[in-house]
């Protein structure tokens, strides 16, 4: 499966899919040392591109016809360590959203703090998601129970055009410990 990675920082997302046998085609980073990094472990494009441009940011990411867009938007805005004041940055996951309902890939994965799932950006991306077809499962893990040394609790959005919502609560703590 074809996927583009938005907000792709340094590749934590892409390694991901990569080492699970998906085909990265594209990723997209602002921040220069992020695209830096990511460029060094990646044979794939990463494109500097400004991701609130929705239009031109869709076009981009339609041309590499994926089944999947996966993407980890801007954190400062919903992190518990910051003032939770929703700006700029936190309508960059509206972005996220309304590219992916632009393109409309099979599937679309976010990952992000978990003061995320009860910001007003959120929900208007939710809705907007919904609205495009997609079933939507929410969950939060914490890398704790997934074989990663650190106590991280983290946000995750799956969505599947055609499923209903929920389609993937059952499925999404299988692989955890105790």
């Amino acid at each position: 499966m074809r996927v583009v990675d938005l907000f792709a920082g340094c590749g934590g997302l892409s390694k991901g899919f990569e080492e699970a046998g998906f085909e990265l085609t594209l990723a997209v980073e602002r921040w220069e040392p992020a695209r830096a990094v990511y460029k060094m472990n990646f044979d794939h494009i990463v494109s500097d591109m400004d991701l609130s441009n929705v239009v031109d940011a869709a076009k981009l990411v339609a041309r590499e016809r994926p089944d999947v867009i996966i993407g980890g938007p801007p954190c400062q805005e919903f992190s518990a360590a910051g003032k939770r004041v929703e700006g700029a940055r936190a309508g960059l996951s509206l972005g996220f959203a309304e590219i992916v309902s632009s393109v409309r890939p099979k599937w679309f994965v976010i990952e992000n703090v978990i003061g995320i799932r009860n910001s007003s950006v959120w929900r208007t991306g939710k809705e907007k998601l919904a609205e495009t077809g997609y079933g939507i499962t929410e969950v939060v893990l914490n890398a704790a129970y997934f074989g990663v040394p650190q106590n991280r609790k983290r946000f995750f959005a799956v969505g599947c055009l055609g499923q209903a919502h929920n389609f993937l609560a059952d499925h999404l703590q299988h692989g955890s410990t105790e």
